[in-house]
């Protein structure tokens, strides 16, 4: 291993940054310069971009003013389509896919919640997430589907057991009713 050489300060380049740091301290203690109507001021603050700064000079590109609209149309459109129940059923558009679930699987007996999320998460494109606790919401009603197990107390705010743990099926009324073809009128989805 090669032995270093003890350095000479006339050997060593100064570098950049002290040079600046160096100019900085000269020029903190440095008097202030006075201001006054006519003479000479102090230095100018740094120039910011307009466009960083969002302050424009009223132009606007081609595509804003779409840009002001899109999320007010897409907000309505998750409120409405997704949110708001339907005004002839009363169902959300993930109720709605359940109980379609529900009656595709219907043979009479109980069936895991687990089993009917997965088999309704193949309609429903956002998620389990939301498919175990709107059906939840159904059964707890006790008017569309039957429940076995511990589904929770709407009115206490208990919480349903794990989807793993309970059953659910439907019920004669909405067997006779809901799907009766003389009440709802059935029509194909986008893809079959």
């Amino acid at each position: 291993m090669a032995k270093r050489k003890p350095s000479n300060s006339s050997d060593e380049k100064k570098l950049p940054l002290l040079d600046a740091a160096a100019g900085l301290d000269a020029a903190a203690s440095a008097p202030p310069v006075a201001e006054t109507g006519g003479g000479a001021k102090g230095p100018k603050p740094p120039a910011q971009d307009k466009k960083l700064t969002g302050q424009g000079s009223g132009a606007e590109g081609p595509l804003a003013g779409h840009y002001k609209t899109w999320f007010l149309e897409y907000a309505s459109y998750v409120i409405l389509d997704r949110a708001v129940p339907y005004i002839d059923d009363g169902l959300k558009p993930v109720q709605r896919r359940i109980l379609h679930t529900m009656w595709d699987m219907d043979d009479g007996r109980f069936h895991k919640v687990l089993a009917i999320t997965g088999r309704a998460s193949t309609l429903h494109p956002h998620g389990e997430a939301s498919i175990g606790p709107a059906l939840v919401n159904i059964a707890q009603r006790n008017l569309l589907i039957e429940k076995q197990g511990n589904f929770g107390n709407m009115y206490t705010g208990d919480e349903a057991a794990a989807p793993r743990y309970i059953e659910a099926r439907l019920t004669p009324f909405s067997r006779e009713v809901v799907f009766n073809p003389k009440t709802t009128v059935w029509q194909q989805s986008y893809d079959g």
